[in-house]
């Protein structure tokens, strides 16, 4: 069973610590460039898939920014949705966003969640792409989150979905020290690059 990283010694919650760093070290408005870089990726690989059904993640802090993604996928009448998370149970839950400037609450962690009384649940065996954050990613599509493992649980819940990191150059890592229960994505994609990890990518 997943369990939390811990420890000052541990090498996983070494990494986690001085990715974050260097990605907190990048300027806001050199972020923001980065990120739309980013974004303008995904956006062009949506379009070439004919993709339809997003989850994202809504960005916090220093991550990429995904605001961008959220106002194209509504723009273009496609179904947008984000996660509600149960800290207790470590579980995900995506919800349908329809009007960013009303959907949303702010989990007691401190990051934005659709309003599970106002944004409808929809099924994970229907989304056709998961964008999923995280503080580290090596060139085999291994993820380090933030140690608690709710996208560890959610993403073997939707095979059917391609699986999408997003990250700034500087997150890349020669290795994660993937866990067995670490799952690879099939890509990342950075202001440079899109990486294909996976031999079954779409």
């Amino acid at each position: 069973m997943k369990t939390p990283d811990h420890g000052k010694n541990n090498p996983r919650v070494c990494l986690r610590a001085e990715s974050i760093r260097r990605r907190d070290n990048i300027p806001p408005a050199v972020r923001s460039k980065l990120s739309q870089r980013i974004i303008n990726r995904v956006i062009k690989w949506i379009e070439g898939e004919g993709v339809n059904v997003v989850q994202l993640y809504l960005s916090m802090r220093s991550e990429v920014e995904t605001d961008g993604l959220l106002d194209y996928l509504i723009d273009c009448q496609k179904i947008a949705l984000a996660p509600v998370t149960n800290v207790r149970r470590r579980t995900l839950t995506p919800h349908r966003i329809s009007n960013p400037s009303t959907d949303f609450v702010v989990h007691p962690y401190g990051m934005r969640e659709p309003n599970p009384k106002t944004c409808p649940a929809f099924p994970p065996d229907q989304i056709d792409l998961i964008i999923v954050p995280g503080a580290a990613f090596d060139r085999h599509g291994h993820r380090l989150g933030y140690g608690s493992g709710f996208y560890d649980q959610f993403l073997p819940r939707c095979p059917q979905s391609v699986w999408m990191g997003l990250a700034y150059e500087t997150q890349l890592v020669s290795d994660t020290f993937p866990q067995p229960w670490d799952i690879p994505l099939h890509y990342i994609v950075t202001e440079n690059d899109r990486l294909i990890c996976q031999e079954n990518s779409f």
